[in-house]
């Protein structure tokens, strides 16, 4: 992008930021928007390095790059921070608008993802590399293969020996960085290679008893069964890897060199300055933070990435459960833990004492999920200099039939701690990756509300 047409992007979004806070201040109701509108210059998801891999849940990127490009909110070289980073989208468009980026996140396949995501690197090792693991994988027998929960009930045992022999050559890569992108670019093939459903993000296996006989989604699927037994999971990966190093060849010709972007921790609650670090990351050290934490029991980040983590060693299958309990959102609770307590938003504990009449385990799930992000956005607050930004972007669910208002109880908090809200605003969303209806007792979100507060 040319300096001109930047500071033209930034002028345009001055404008219309200052026409929110006018707006807002009239009335103080929520502004409707569409950020595909707001940004029509990002035609494409495709963009640099945003679709190197498949993630969950992604947040558009025409949000945090509305927020990015602008001379409001923060400036160029300011640290930017995204503490529920996922697979990196906020990272990204930090870099790309000339900031520093800091991400967090409790999953180590977003870890991974994000950090590859945001990594300069040069296309020609890339490609030699590339080439290199495809010609010893052909040529290499007897390698052991991982462990990897139920194996032979997701993957041809066929498969499991190629994608054993690409995972061996991997490793031997002696570069993190190369060998990090060759990871995340094999992470990629693991469901594609797999029987799992490709249209649900959790694993579902394959099935085409769901249908009835002459129905084509059968047909289909009996198809999709019969061509992975055949599966050229080598050519997969390469296609996978080539399409990959185009993406981050295309990055590499605007990514400045002065910028970085660093995964520091693996929790919101607790922002440390490096990976399992002991020092935190200092007060009043970011300009802007930009997030979408998870929500309330509304999507299965673990179990969706368990295929991937346990293909590239990330977890054991043993080791996701204790994954599964970090997860702010989580669903599982043992019996014992089937309780709630007053949180402190007032409006919040009211509808959770309605909810346990109607169901302990869900009234449990969301008072959780409260009590985590409060600590999460103390956090928050504790980094974030004064007269920072605060972009948070939560979606409502119905929980038992009733409307749980996230939007609302996040921001009665962040009002109490102090900040100052300029405006909400509301996006209709298509499709964002959010998982299907599961059962009577919690919906998927159809909105997202965008709280900007000032600190």
């Amino acid at each position: 992008m040319t300096q001109t047409k930047k500071i033209g992007i930034n002028d345009r979004n001055d404008q219309t930021i200052v026409d929110f806070l006018k707006q807002y201040s009239k009335d103080e109701n929520p502004i409707e928007v569409n950020f595909r509108n707001l940004v029509p210059e990002l035609k494409s998801p495709d963009r640099y390095t945003h679709l190197i891999h498949t993630y969950p849940a992604k947040l558009l990127a025409h949000i945090p790059y509305f927020f990015l490009n602008n001379t409001f909110f923060s400036k160029n070289d300011d640290y930017v921070l995204d503490p529920f980073c996922g697979s990196g989208t906020v990272l990204l468009e930090t870099l790309l608008s000339g900031r520093n980026a800091y991400g967090a996140d409790a999953n180590p396949l977003a870890r991974l993802i994000a950090q590859v995501k945001v990594t300069k690197l040069i296309p020609h090792d890339l490609k030699n590399n590339c080439n290199e693991i495809v010609a010893e994988a052909k040529l290499l027998n007897g390698v052991d293969v991982p462990n990897i929960g139920n194996r032979d009930f997701w993957f041809p045992k066929r498969t499991t020996k190629i994608l054993a022999r690409l995972l061996y050559a991997i490793k031997k890569i002696e570069d993190e960085q190369i060998r990090n992108f060759m990871l995340v670019s094999f992470s990629n093939c693991i469901k594609k290679v797999s029987y799992a459903d490709q249209a649900i993000s959790v694993p579902v296996k394959l099935n085409p008893s769901r249908y009835k006989e002459f129905d084509k989604k059968r047909d289909k699927t009996i198809k999709r069964l019969s061509e992975l037994e055949e599966m050229d999971v080598i050519g997969k990966f390469s296609s996978i890897t080539s399409l990959n190093i185009e993406r981050f060849t295309e990055f590499g010709k605007v990514a400045i060199a002065k910028n970085s972007a660093n995964i520091v921790s693996t929790d919101a609650r607790k922002l440390s300055k490096e990976i399992n670090g002991s020092s935190l990351l200092e007060d009043n050290s970011v300009s802007l933070i930009i997030t979408s934490p998870p929500y309330a029991g509304a999507q299965k980040y673990i179990r969706a990435s368990s295929l991937n983590l346990g293909w590239t060693d990330l977890a054991k299958p043993e080791e996701l459960v204790s994954l599964d309990s970090k997860i702010i959102g989580r669903e599982n609770f043992r019996k014992s833990e089937i309780t709630i307590s007053k949180t402190g938003i007032e409006p919040a504990d009211i509808m959770i004492e309605r909810i346990y009449k109607l169901n302990p385990v869900r009234a449990t799930i969301v008072c959780n999920y409260l009590f985590e992000m409060k600590e999460a956005l103390n956090e928050m607050i504790r980094v974030l200099k004064k007269n920072g930004f605060l972009v948070l972007v939560v979606g409502n669910n119905r929980v038992c039939g009733e409307e749980f208002n996230t939007q609302e109880y996040l921001c009665d908090f962040l009002l109490n701690k102090g900040l100052n809200l300029q405006f909400k605003l509301i996006d209709n969303i298509k499709s964002y990756g959010l998982m299907t209806k599961r059962n009577k007792t919690a919906d998927i979100i159809s909105r997202e509300w965008i709280l900007v507060f000032k600190k």
